[in-house]
């Protein structure tokens, strides 16, 4: 009997994995969030980025792979100008076309040489957005395969490559959050009181408001048990929705207090991949009925006005 079940469990992944496209209207906003970011990045850090590569060169690889893997830093390295303006345009087109295995490869390509040009400032954030960015090519759906075999490779690198992705940011979470469990200075709290010290990155309009040892303590141990929580609650059906409800308002703290915004825009857009496409469409409807019962009947103050449930 054991034996059945574990045969049947083999044959249930074999099929969700070759059966059909899964969750391709979530993989579709997930590239363009992720085009998206990329495009607002190159936008804010372009003034800045002239004064990095003037003293930020790029040594030229010997073998022809690595001239062309490297050949957008080093026409950053000519000419920043050139280099953002054609990265902006081909973003814009990525954006509006349905993800294809063409873009998806360029726009890994593009993350990458960004990456390179942003080292000398680069953070995680830079880092976690090409790994990123990498899984967007398996996940690609056109152009359709047409023969049998073709469909069922296409199909299963599509919803593998989406499972690859979520378990990218599992690990993340995971080698983040066990990290901070083993260190003492997360234990203690004496982590968060070296963060808010920081005044680099510190926002002082929240001045002395987290030096407090118990109010450290308390969002030292609520990071490492979120963490750590995310890891198993984000794959069970009723916890799925809360655990990334509460990563959001986690990373907004960070990018809030912290003054970290591309890390926490490239971990909310992970998220997406968690979703379900049911998820995907019923959040417009729920939102529209939401507006329209505060907008059209506030307070109930309207006899016979419907509110959603």
């Amino acid at each position: 009997m054991p034996l059945v079940k574990e045969r049947n469990r083999v044959q249930a992944a074999v099929q969700y994995l070759v059966q059909d496209f899964n969750e391709p209207a979530t993989a579709r906003l997930f590239f363009r969030a992720l085009v998206s970011l990329s495009f607002f990045k190159i936008v804010m850090l372009w003034s800045f980025s002239h004064s990095v590569m003037h003293h930020h060169n790029i040594t030229l690889p010997r073998s022809w792979v690595g001239k062309i893997v490297l050949a957008p830093s080093f026409l950053a390295n000519d000419n920043v100008d050139i280099f953002f303006s054609i990265s902006l345009c081909f973003l814009v087109v990525a954006f509006f076309l349905r993800p294809n295995y063409v873009t998806t490869a360029l726009f890994f390509w593009l993350t990458f040489n960004l990456y390179i040009v942003y080292l000398p400032f680069a953070n995680g954030a830079d880092l976690v957005l090409f790994m990123l960015a990498l899984w967007c090519i398996p996940i690609a759906s056109k152009p359709a395969f047409k023969s049998e075999t073709g469909s069922i490779i296409q199909k299963t690198s599509h919803n593998a490559g989406i499972i690859l992705c979520q378990l990218q940011v599992i690990f993340i979470y995971l080698v983040s959050g066990w990290d901070k469990l083993a260190s003492n200075a997360w234990r203690s709290g004496d982590a968060i009181d070296y963060v808010v010290h920081l005044r680099n990155l510190y926002n002082p309009i929240f001045g002395g408001m987290f030096e407090d040892s118990a109010i450290q303590m308390a969002l030292s141990w609520l990071t490492i048990l979120f963490e750590l929580a995310f890891v198993v609650l984000v794959w069970f059906k009723k916890t799925r929705i809360p655990i990334l409800i509460i990563g959001i308002f986690f990373h907004l703290f960070i990018w809030i207090v912290m003054s970290l915004p591309d890390f926490a825009l490239t971990m909310i857009i992970s998220y997406i991949l968690f979703l379900k496409d049911t998820d995907y469409h019923r959040l417009p409807a729920r939102v529209k009925r939401l507006l329209l019962s505060v907008v059209c009947c506030p307070g109930n103050s309207i006899p016979g006005c419907w509110h959603p449930i």
